[in-house]
């Protein structure tokens, strides 16, 4: 049972966020089933809805919303194709690739990067879905989060794949020693800024 619900894959790995649309929809549908289940058994034995089993069947509609909000959020995210994976498949080697965040800014507004590279100058990403006028805030609200935790890394969005792949190709897949830490750090706060 514990599989069904549970996500193998850590946070911005390729296969994470697949498994993670799969997991908040079975959520969300077992959540639904003990809406209807309770609200059901009532009908049942009371033949109506005013009776104490349909108290726990309500109580249980927001937390089956919370599950479908984060599934509709995924779902607007598209994967990145085994093409383009297989472009930038060094950084990911190396431990410099996140994949498929949905990044959350301090307004609570949802922006899906579908590769994002952390080294020790700079974050750069790629972010099919986000709209020009969006890109300079996101990047702003990261900056500024990141450096209350200081890591003092800017962040380039990218919306053309052609323009990050050749942004890449300006950078050094390997991580001097003394900046591991740093490139490692950041990862774990960019991470714990997303969904």
């Amino acid at each position: 049972m514990k599989d069904f619900f549970a996500n193998p894959f850590s946070k911005g790995q390729y296969e994470y966020f697949a498994a993670r649309k799969r997991q908040q929809l079975r959520i969300t549908l077992v959540c639904a089933f003990v809406v209807l289940a309770f609200v059901g058994a009532g009908l049942i034995v009371f033949h109506n809805t005013k009776n104490l089993l349909t108290i726990p069947g309500v109580l249980m509609v927001l937390p089956m919303a919370n599950f479908f909000v984060t599934w509709l959020a995924l779902a607007k995210g598209k994967e990145l194709g085994e093409e383009k994976r297989a472009q930038v498949r060094i950084f990911e080697d190396n431990g410099l690739a996140l994949f498929h965040l949905m990044y959350v800014d301090e307004k609570g507004k949802r922006h899906f990067l579908d590769h994002v590279t952390v080294y020790q100058n700079a974050i750069v990403a790629y972010a099919s879905t986000i709209q020009a006028e969006e890109r300079v805030p996101a990047e702003s609200d990261c900056i500024v989060r990141l450096k209350k935790k200081n890591i003092n890394l800017r962040l380039k969005i990218y919306t053309d794949w052609t323009e990050y792949v050749n942004r890449l190709e300006e950078i050094t897949p390997e991580v001097p020693e003394d900046q591991v830490k740093l490139v490692e750090k950041a990862q774990e706060v960019l991470l714990g800024m997303c969904l």
